[in-house]
């Protein structure tokens, strides 16, 4: 299997090679495959064929169990002649099948992966062959399913056998017996070849299947051979070709604009939310994740629409590397600073691609009707439902395409009410971004979908600042971070939307003069900000702030206070400040047991504007601290090689040879034989470099499980190393594992 695999890649030109590695991603993730034999290994593996399974449509899927069926006589003829299709309802699922490398063609014959093969066996149903199962039945039974199927006779039981598989090799035989049964008696065929089955019902459908020949009697058991299941899969198996989607009615300028507004609105959300982190950490659950009730506040905090935006952003922005977790609780990374200076077209691109990827829907955290909190990733096939939507529609109406999403993706097993609720989010979700407006696919996602450039669909909007006689400030569009800054120090946001408003106070501007501004400085630059002049009651309200600054102190003591002699007086007399147990040294000096940092917001809370002195009666400037997360908060993921640059490099390096790439992959080889060259490339490249790696893993009770792992080492027969699943150091014995693919 794996030297023709090999084999026909050696054969690809460098364009069919890259094509193929563009349609299975994971064979372009670090490390790489060094040669064909080891990306032959790598795309029959069994986990990068689940991935390339999720992809395929019901026509698709059909056909290439047909091939699974047909095995060495699987031709384009034979694989039309058991599904009774069209010829040109066959070449599109065909040709889909050898461009993403899950078919080959072997002269006629198209040959498929093992694990593939095995795969789509199992889920047709298929039992022994009749040839099999007549060693076991008297031969009056098998001469009971000839009469029944008008099939001659013979005196011996081996040449009943043989005038039966002879007919039945016909693929119209089998299909012309299926026809003449009821529908009901069809369906019941269905049902049985899919599921176990060890005796008959007294019903009128079982017996007219025993009637038509169609099952084996063995004892009380009845029993049904594989040509006849597979005749009943096929007689279900119809191809229908790509649905016909009708075109959306939205009228195109509207559908334009409303994108790029929905994607500027989450832009400017997305900056909000982690500018506020940075200052507010986010509180951690002890499980990890922001909890329903932290949500809560900060939906209200910021006025956000609901909590499901809430949930979009913080994933969003953990997987895209902007979010992390730090002592304090969630903040935003170093790479949300450069991030935050980007134009629009590549921060939007890097929030949407990042939706684009996730393996499950923001809008569907609960498992087994309890929450999971975002950013913790979650399993989930609503991923494959997101992409297979958005591929589906294109120019088409969004709302067909979710009515035909099980044609386009067949392999999620939801009910009908979960569909329904992952289609019904992942259009939230979109309409967000700005990738679905009304029932169109945006411009901007499609490009998001074929991977185009939104450099021109996605301009910045010019900044304006426009400051009000209300003592507010009306910011629209991008302003730059001097603006930002000068804003954030002076006042205080109030509103967000479309624009943001931001009010100016005595408390907002105290705190600007707190952080080192000075009146003159404070008012040249808000005078900066716009060609109107500045409001006569902001000037009032910044130099009657800074008139009274000041003249309250505070050094360290306990805390000891130096001010005017007239209101050391009035300060002791105030009710609200009894608690601080003030006391005069001097006329213009009094203390207080309490420290410093209480004694200035008890100053503050009873409305006057006290300013901090260090030891020696310098002025302390209180810059606020932004918290910064070491790493991201979501999973990392590693970079691939560019599919044309690989293509090229494993054509040069041929097939290579059957020997490990290192001295670690000899000796996991030597510990698990099992596990194909790639496969142990991938885990010692894992081992040498302490890179993150997917295994499948079987423990001492037989039990499977899917984890990805960080290796620390091979010691004696085990692989230590962290455990994602488990949070923790796990041994791993090296011979249990059964799958390795990249993380």
């Amino acid at each position: 299997m794996g030297t023709g695999l090999a084999d026909h890649l050696a054969a690809l030109d460098t364009p069919s090679l890259a094509a193929l590695l563009e349609h299975r991603p994971d064979a372009c993730a670090e490390p790489v495959p060094r040669d064909l034999g080891r990306l032959a290994d790598r795309l029959a593996g069994r986990g990068s064929l689940a991935a390339a399974l999720r992809r395929l449509d019901k026509d698709t899927v059909e056909v290439g169990r047909t091939l699974a069926v047909l095995g060495q006589r699987a031709t384009p003829h034979a694989v039309m002649a058991l599904l009774d299709a069209d010829p040109a309802l066959i070449e599109r699922p065909l040709r889909i099948l050898t461009r993403s490398g899950m078919a080959w063609p072997d002269g006629d014959v198209l040959r498929l992966p093992e694990p593939l093969s095995e795969h789509w066996h199992a889920e047709i149903g298929a039992d022994e062959p009749l040839a099999r199962m007549a060693r076991h039945v008297v031969a009056d039974e098998v001469r009971r399913i000839a009469v029944a199927q008008g099939i001659p006779l013979s005196t011996r039981k081996a040449e009943v056998v043989q005038a039966i598989h002879d007919a039945w090799s016909d693929p119209g035989f089998l299909r012309g017996v299926l026809d003449a049964l009821p529908a009901s008696a069809r369906r019941r065929l269905g049902t049985l070849r899919r599921h176990e089955y060890d005796g008959l019902r007294p019903s009128t459908d079982d017996h007219l299947l025993l009637d038509a020949g169609l099952l084996v009697l063995e004892g009380h058991v009845a029993r049904i051979p594989r040509e006849v299941a597979v005749a009943s899969w096929a007689a279900d198996a119809h191809l229908t070709g790509v649905p016909d989607l009708p075109a959306p009615s939205d009228d195109p300028d509207r559908v334009r604009a409303g994108a790029v507004a929905a994607a500027r609105s989450l832009l400017d959300t997305v900056t909000t939310v982690l500018d506020d982190a940075a200052d507010h950490p986010l509180t951690a659950l002890k499980s990890g994740g922001v909890g329903k009730r932290e949500r809560t506040r900060l939906v209200k905090r910021l006025d956000l629409d609901d909590d499901h935006l809430a949930v979009l952003v913080l994933d969003l922005a953990a997987h895209a590397g902007l979010l992390g977790l730090t002592d304090a609780g969630y903040a935003p990374t170093a790479a949300y600073a450069a991030w935050r200076e980007e134009d629009a077209a590549p921060r939007w691109t890097r929030l949407a691609t990042t939706w684009f990827g996730l393996e499950y829907a923001p809008g569907r955290r609960e498992v087994d009707g309890k929450e999971v909190a975002p950013p913790t990733p979650l399993i989930s096939v609503d991923g494959d439902l997101r992409r297979a939507l958005l591929a589906a529609a294109g120019d088409r109406s969004v709302h067909a395409a979710g009515e035909n999403l099980g044609w386009f993706c067949p392999a999620p097993l939801l009910d009908e009410t979960d569909l329904a609720d992952v289609i019904a989010v992942t259009r939230r979700e979109a309409e967000m971004l700005g990738v679905v407006v009304g029932d169109s696919v945006s411009p901007l996602g499609r490009a998001l979908v074929d991977g185009g450039d939104v450099g021109e669909l996605l301009v910045d909007a010019a900044g304006a600042v426009v400051l009000q006689s209300d003592l507010t400030a009306m910011v629209s569009g991008r302003v730059g971070a001097a603006v930002r800054r000068l804003l954030a120090d002076a006042a205080t946001p109030e509103s967000r939307g479309a624009a943001t408003t931001y009010r100016f106070s005595p408390a907002s501007v105290r705190a600007a003069l707190d952080a080192g501004w000075t009146a003159d400085g404070l008012l040249a630059d808000l005078r900066g900000l716009s060609e109107r002049p500045l409001p006569q009651p902001l000037e009032y309200l910044v130099h009657d702030v800074a008139r009274r600054h000041g003249h309250v102190r505070v050094r360290p003591a306990g805390a000891c206070l130096v001010l005017e002699e007239a209101l050391s007086e009035e300060v002791l007399r105030t009710r609200a400040l009894r608690s601080l147990g003030l006391t005069r040294l001097a006329p213009t000096v009094l203390v207080s047991p309490s420290d410093p940092d209480a004694v200035l917001r008890a100053l503050r809370g009873a409305g006057y504007l006290p300013v901090r002195e260090d030891e020696t009666g310098a002025l302390v400037v209180e810059r606020r601290e932004s918290r910064v997360a070491d790493a991201p908060a979501g999973p990392a993921g590693r970079d691939g090689m560019a599919p044309d640059v690989l293509a090229a490099q494993l054509l040069a390096a041929g097939v290579g040879n059957h020997l490990a790439d290192s001295p670690t992959a000899a000796l996991l080889g030597a510990l698990n034989p099992r596990l194909a060259l790639d496969e142990l490339d991938l885990l010692a490249d894992a081992v040498d470099h302490s890179h993150d790696v997917r295994i499948t893993y079987s423990d001492r009770n037989g039990t499977i499980s899917h984890r990805v792992v960080t290796p620390e080492e091979v010691f004696h027969r085990s692989l230590v190393a962290w455990c994602h699943l488990r949070d923790g150091e796990r041994e791993f014995t090296v011979a249990n594992i059964l799958q390795v693919a990249p993380a």
